[in-house]
């Protein structure tokens, strides 16, 4: 039986958004919802079904918001058809996307996660790589295409995913200019997939998922 709680992000939950882009009566979309929370006129629900977290019926996974050690849902067949759709036509212009990581395990994470740690110190491995039960990867819904290096970003495969994988419900999980935000470095590779509708809605207004959704991506410790 499943165990569900639920309840509303406060404005001390809120994570204050920075401006992005403006309305025509000078205000930006990040603004507006960071004002909603103060009037009270439109809060978020956060849910808690079995571990997971879902805010407005969104999976939150990040450093504020974990998943079980047992939540092993495989990579997500919807994700999957969708990167399938993404990547055909990608082919079509000429470019291969392939997916170079998908669904990772809480033990994988785990040893993924200790290797950064003793090779860069916990401070370091917290920039580039998720403690075990805080990565998307677990998810089943986030993926890393073709390659990790930060080179990537240069790439037309890279320019390609970014104009267009919210066409197909992907987002780029960690956007430039967002880190102090989202809690890692650019990814350029890492995308999350949240549906087409969400997906296009969170790139019109020049948002990360946490601006979105309102909330934190932080550490207890």
């Amino acid at each position: 039986t499943a165990t569900t709680e639920i309840y509303t992000l406060s404005l001390h939950d809120a994570l204050p958004i920075s401006a992005n882009e403006e309305n025509t009566d000078g205000t930006s979309d990040a603004n507006s919802s960071y004002e909603s929370y103060k009037s009270g006129e439109s809060d978020h629900k956060i849910e808690e079904i079995d571990g997971v977290t879902y805010v407005d019926g969104i999976m939150i996974v990040n450093k504020t918001y974990s998943l079980p050690e047992t939540y092993a849902p495989q990579l997500d067949e919807t994700a999957l058809a969708a990167f399938e759709k993404m990547r055909q036509s990608a082919a079509a212009d000429g470019l291969n996307l392939f997916i170079s990581s998908g669904y990772r395990s809480y033990e994988y994470q785990e040893n993924l996660y200790n290797k950064y740690a003793a090779e860069r110190g916990s401070s370091a491995a917290d920039e580039v790589s998720a403690r075990p039960g805080h990565s998307e990867h677990q998810s089943g819904l986030c993926m890393d295409i073709n390659s990790t290096e930060f080179s990537f970003a240069d790439t037309e495969e890279a320019k390609w995913l970014d104009e267009h994988c919210a066409e197909y419900g992907f987002i780029i999980r960690f956007p430039q200019g967002k880190e102090e935000i989202t809690g890692y470095e650019y990814e350029p590779w890492h995308i999350r997939y949240v549906g087409e509708e969400v997906a296009k809605e969170i790139t019109q207004k020049g948002m990360c998922l946490e601006e979105y959704l309102g909330v934190t991506s932080k550490y207890q410790d």
